[in-house]
């Protein structure tokens, strides 16, 4: 099983190479890597042009304008020659087992086209803060999507034909363009996590996901609300818009406290990611 890796970043001049490097690294070498610079304006051209120089397996495109994550990832997706994809973002760490294992996965499993992994959570000096086993198996994840977001996007793995029969990313969303993706696939498959801590996903407060939270959590309840509409999940699991709405509309220092000293959930938990 070939696979390709499809990154975006963009300003990423702090810890791209880190994150590259932890792919050029993985037991499971038959793979390639591309990765899309959004209009980087600071030193990540230069250190995505030595990047391709050392390795062949790293493919480069430049946008001349900032395209942000979604249609980006579109851009590679359509690139790519992989029989699966796995995402990458320009912060996080994949631990050297992580591709091996999940394609290990895919071929011993013919009936699940999506497998995510554990991970750790790690600060911006790379020690480990925190840690999140999502549920494993299809019937909890089923269970749990229109709760919450039951994978973390850097982690997963995905059948090719898959994502083309679903059209990629739906361009659409510029925030949690994953929970729509994984929602959308739900009625076509069955879908997986690995208990195995394979990824470190990086949390500093200038990460895209925590400074855009307020849009995140708008543009989740419109996933939710799309599914609830198609079919996908009964109308009493409207319930569940509850919690994200006032999230909406209580002023977001508000919201952080009660999430940390209310419902007990770390600072680093973002709401979209497996509790």
């Amino acid at each position: 099983m070939t696979v390709s890796i499809l990154l975006s970043v963009f300003n990423g001049e702090r810890f791209l190479r880190q994150a590259v490097d932890s792919l050029l690294t993985q037991t499971y070498r038959d793979f390639e890597l591309w990765i899309v610079n959004d209009a980087s304006t600071d030193q990540t051209p230069q250190i995505l042009d030595q990047l391709s120089r050392e390795d062949s397996r790293v493919r480069i495109i430049t946008n001349e304008r900032n395209l942000g994550l979604t249609k980006s990832l579109n851009l590679a997706l359509a690139q790519a020659q992989g029989s699966s994809i796995a995402r990458m973002d320009a912060d996080d760490i994949a631990l050297p087992e992580r591709l091996e294992k999940q394609v290990a996965y895919l071929d011993a499993h013919p009936d699940i086209d999506v497998v995510g992994t554990a991970y750790q959570f790690i600060n911006a000096q790379n020690r480990v803060i925190g840690e999140r086993h999502p549920s494993t198996d299809d019937e909890q994840i089923r269970r749990k999507l229109i709760i919450h977001n039951p994978f973390l996007h850097s982690s997963v793995l995905i059948r090719r034909a898959l994502l083309d029969q679903v059209h990629g990313y739906d361009e659409r969303f510029r925030r949690a363009q994953d929970y729509d993706l994984w929602m959308r696939l739900e009625p076509l498959t069955k879908l997986a996590n690995l208990p195995n801590i394979l990824m470190q996903k990086r949390f500093t407060t200038d990460m895209i996901s925590y400074a855009s939270e307020r849009e995140q959590i708008k543009t989740a309840v419109t996933i939710r609300v799309a599914a609830i509409r198609r079919g996908q999940y009964p109308w009493w699991c409207a319930i569940y818009l509850i919690k994200p709405f006032l999230a909406t509309i209580l002023p977001l220092p508000l919201v952080r406290f009660l999430r940390t000293h209310v419902f007990g959930q770390k600072i680093y938990a973002h709401p979209f990611v497996q509790k």
